[in-house]
């Protein structure tokens, strides 16, 4: 785990200060190497190899700097660096595949080459001229602060981030999952649902866990101590019980909001396990000391509440390498919602059109009209499983900033079909595997907790165990985590097993609202006026009540867009 950084044509000393500023991702070893015209930099969290300082890596005319961890690089070399290599010059760029781990890779060869692992795991943003682990090196390198991609602002507020090629900064870009970068962007892999089996929900329930159990283990891979983040759900629980040996296991909570408090059940599976647990408490106070500096980090806005506890939790853990259970819910479909937008799917209404035109005439500016009206006009009603505003929203509330290619308003619409394949319930999964967890969810793991020098391994986000998945008949994938809750059932205890899921959830809008952090936002936006200033008014003044996920939306982007335009630098 490490920082990488690239460049063309700088001075080694414009170089230096940029990689200094991703010396949190790790430095036990920092490296600079000259080819050419070209510079490559590494900043090394030592996890494998710890005495061998083998990156950049320069052989033969050839120049190798890579982020992340590949599991199976034994199989063709002693070193991570030089199994790439190696298969690199017998395969080209399609070696990317023989590739089983996570990871950013970049290759100097006569040109330049750039390959991100098939879920997004580790970042890696670019421009013509230079690539980064982080955007922050980037804008150093460029020496100022780009201009505001209005296109990616409209996928921020609907999606939650922007969406790769796309980032917030007009000229820089992040390669896609399952991406190489050549001078064009090519895809070297996707999911998808090719061979339907033959199986059994028993022979189905036996498999999940074989290929769990090898995805646990490939990832304790290190020659450093591994502990399991435990939320006292089913997806961290059963991961911190699959780990062979007594382990270190962390949980946060939040003292005097018992209903958001989940520790009394991580300690059941701690006791169960009999790990070392370690229980970290958050306070209002440790929300906005967090927040400022996780604004620092984050380089480009994502509207998830749960980064500010992340960052918490992560700073208390003194380990490099964690396990995290982010993937279940996507894969066997865990959250209420998908039950909810399979109920659609399921259904039939004559009459449909006669109630578009009836809805059209009767707008309420809610989430329920919009995706009745989907439905109504036979449209894909699923958008992702955590969508914010919704078209009609990012029209009124950016009304006339932008462009797209015919609107007669010069608005900007948010392309979610490229994510709806199936026509079935394995396009929630998808969707939500491209933009859920690569853009947000995976970028928490990395962002968070690399800035603490930690690395964050998910093991339910393995090829070969997402690949069966998405490979199984519908209704032997089941609904609910059916599936991955049989499995549990042979390891945990069916408290929790069968407990009422609950989201991720802490006090932080009543932390907002207590301070009057509110009205920061209209304070933000009489300044920049990006926003149409009457309806972030309405927005402001009814937040709490029917725009809960809105506020901290806009506010997140308000503390990010005063700190990076209009703060002093």
């Amino acid at each position: 785990m490490c920082a990488i950084l690239g460049a063309f044509d700088t001075s080694i000393d414009k170089f230096k200060n940029s990689l200094n500023l991703l010396s949190h991702r790790g430095d036990d070893d920092v490296n600079i190497k000259t080819f050419e015209n070209v510079i490559f930099g590494f900043s090394h969290l030592a996890i494998e190899n710890l005495n061998q300082k083998t990156q950049p890596f320069l052989k033969n005319g050839v120049m190798i700097v890579f982020n992340g961890e590949i599991y199976n690089y034994k199989d063709y070399a002693d070193t991570e660096i030089e199994a790439i290599y190696r298969l690199y010059l017998k395969y080209g760029v399609e070696f990317v595949k023989k590739l089983d781990g996570m990871f950013a890779i970049a290759i100097y060869d006569k040109k330049l080459y750039l390959f991100r692992d098939i879920f997004g795991k580790k970042p890696l943003y670019f421009t013509d001229k230079y690539f980064a682990s982080e955007i922050k090196a980037i804008i150093s390198l460029l020496g100022y602060t780009p201009e505001i991609n209005f296109s990616a602002l409209a996928e921020y507020l609907s999606l939650n981030s922007s969406i790769a090629p796309n980032t917030i900064y007009q000229g820089i870009y992040k390669l896609p999952a399952g991406c190489y970068y050549d001078g064009q962007i090519h895809k070297y892999f996707d999911f998808k649902r090719e061979k339907i089996k033959d199986i059994s929900e028993k022979e189905a329930v036996e498999e999940v866990e074989r290929l769990l159990k090898n995805s646990i283990n490939k990832r304790l891979q290190s020659k450093v101590e591994i502990g399991s983040l435990l939320s006292g759900g089913i997806d961290s629980s059963l991961i911190a019980t699959l780990m062979p040996k007594k382990i270190k296991t962390f949980s946060i909570g939040y003292d005097g909001y018992e209903n958001y408090d989940e520790r009394k059940y991580a300690r059941i599976v701690a006791k169960n396990i009999n790990s070392e647990h370690n229980e970290i408490n958050m306070t209002k106070d440790d929300f906005f000391e967090n927040l400022e500096k996780v604004v620092n980090v984050i380089d480009e806005p994502i509207a998830d509440s749960a980064y500010i506890p992340a960052f918490h939790l992560a700073k208390n853990i003194p380990l490099k390498v964690v396990m995290s259970g982010e993937g279940s819910d996507e894969l066997f479909l865990g959250y209420r919602r998908y039950e909810e937008f399979l109920e659609f799917n399921n259904a039939h209404l004559p009459n449909k059109m006669w109630l578009s035109k009836y809805l059209e005439r009767h707008y309420e500016d809610i989430k329920e009209w919009e995706v009745f009206r989907r439905y109504f006009s036979n449209e894909p009603v699923f958008r992702g499983i955590n969508e914010v505003f919704f078209q009609k929203q990012i029209d009124k509330i950016l009304k006339t900033k932008g462009k797209s290619k015919g609107k007669k308003s010069g608005l900007i619409d948010v392309d979610y079909q490229r994510f709806l394949l199936f026509n079935n319930s394995f396009d929630f999964t998808y969707f939500d595997l491209k933009v859920w967890l690569g853009e947000v969810l995976l970028m928490k793991l990395d962002k968070m907790f690399m800035a603490n020098s930690i690395e964050a391994r998910s093991p339910f986000l393995d090829k070969e165990l997402v690949e069966f998945v998405f490979n199984l008949p519908e209704n032997i994938r089941g609904r609910k985590k059916s599936l991955i809750k049989k499995v549990a059932l042979k390891h945990i205890p069916e408290v929790i097993v069968n407990r009422r899921k609950k989201g991720f959830a802490y006090p932080f809008l009543e932390w907002l609202k207590e301070e009057n952090e509110f009205s920061y936002i209209l304070t933000i936006n009489q300044k920049t006026k990006l926003f149409n200033e009457n309806y972030l008014k309405d927005i402001v003044k009814s937040g709490h009540k029917r725009y809960k996920q809105h506020i901290w939306t806009l506010y997140l982007f308000s503390r990010w867009v005063d700190k990076n335009y209009l703060q002093p630098s």
